[in-house]
């Protein structure tokens, strides 16, 4: 007797991970479009209440993957999802390197200390405005923060994006 027969030969009863996986299932295919809303509502229902596989097997006969593995059943295989072209790197990218600029290093650490200062006079001098130095000092130090070497390399890059764009068209 194989693994996924009842003793009896009757149909094969499922449990609460059943069910689960085939409104898991139909919550993909209402993403998709595959399904109205009303007709999920049924579906979910009848799967919510089912009994044995072959009444969880009846709600995805019309429908793609994905299909709840079932006991008794041997799943078939998925198909992979399509592919999109991936972004090429170039061999000669290089990994950012963090600036040696003062403010590069500086910056951060005046920004951990902003908060506590603001907490500091608002408790010693008072006022609500005092926390105005936090968002105030984050575009001090980093709004106007401007790095012509990144500006660079962004502009190399760019430029290297487009010029293989180019060739694989054949517009040289």
């Amino acid at each position: 007797m194989s693994e996924g027969t009842p003793l009896g030969g009757g149909p094969l009863r499922i449990g609460t991970a059943e069910r689960t996986a085939a409104m898991k299932a139909l919550d993909a295919h209402l993403e998709a479009g595959r399904l109205g809303v009303e007709e999920y509502g049924d579906r979910s229902a009848s799967a919510a209440n089912a009994t044995v596989a072959s009444e969880i097997e009846a709600l995805f006969t019309d429908l793609p993957a994905p299909h709840p593995v079932l006991p008794g059943t041997t799943p078939l295989p998925a198909v992979p999802p399509p592919t999109a072209r991936m972004p090429v790197v170039p061999p000669s990218a290089t990994v950012a390197q963090r600036g040696t600029a003062f403010l590069d290093v500086a910056a951060p650490r005046v920004m951990a200390v902003v908060p506590f200062v603001a907490l500091v006079l608002f408790f010693t001098i008072g006022g609500w405005w005092w926390f105005l130095l936090i968002p105030a000092a984050g575009a001090l130090l980093y709004g106007s923060h401007h790095n012509a070497e990144t500006d660079r390399a962004g502009d190399r890059e760019r430029d290297e994006r487009r010029r293989e764009r180019r060739e694989r068209r054949g517009d040289r």
